[in-house]
């Protein structure tokens, strides 16, 4: 193996490690759910070079999904929002339980235009994962914008996969909490 593509593997390892490592520390304090969404939207973040990302939390009555936490430039806006199910591509992800990595978005027909006018951010690139616990959807993440390239790159799918699952562990805990 060349040893420029040592670097690089080195390099994502040290990235995922470091991210993983945030994770277990977001266990520490259950207290503060918001800051808690935040963090491990700020993980993700610093491990994969974007311009946004969102945590949505998904109502089990009706599947409506509420922005809880959101960063980028338009954060403040974005947060409280509800999306009825099924609208744009976390819908999508919301009713398929499955990642959606999209370089493109004006070439998806589920791209929401709608959805992103309201906000005031323009979206190119796109990266979702459901936030599953036990099989049950609890909200998606999603990252916006990707930096450098807008091809989202299969380590960092499976990254954000796992950001999520942390996620979905502790919104279950504080479920269980309240």
């Amino acid at each position: 193996m060349p040893e420029s593509a040592l670097d690089e593997l080195y390099s994502r390892l040290k990235v995922r490690e470091a991210a993983l490592d945030r994770l277990l520390h977001c266990f520490n304090d259950l207290s503060n759910p918001v800051r808690t969404f935040h963090e491990f939207l700020d993980i993700a973040t610093e491990a994969i070079p974007c311009g946004a990302a969102s945590l949505m939390l998904v109502t089990k009555e009706d599947g409506t999904m509420t922005f809880v936490a959101a960063t980028g430039p338009v954060a403040d806006k974005v947060r409280g929002i509800k999306l009825p199910p099924g609208i744009g591509m976390p819908g999508i992800v919301a009713r398929d339980r499955r990642p959606l990595a999209v370089s493109d978005v004006t070439k998806e027909a589920s791209y929401s235009r709608e959805r992103h006018k309201i906000a005031g951010y323009e979206t190119t690139s796109l990266l979702a994962v459901p936030v599953l616990y036990k099989g049950d959807l609890t909200g998606v993440i999603e990252l916006l914008n990707r930096k450098g390239s807008s091809e989202w790159a299969r380590h960092e799918v499976e990254l954000l996969e796992r950001i999520a699952r942390a996620a979905g562990i502790f919104i279950n805990l504080i479920g269980e909490r309240r």
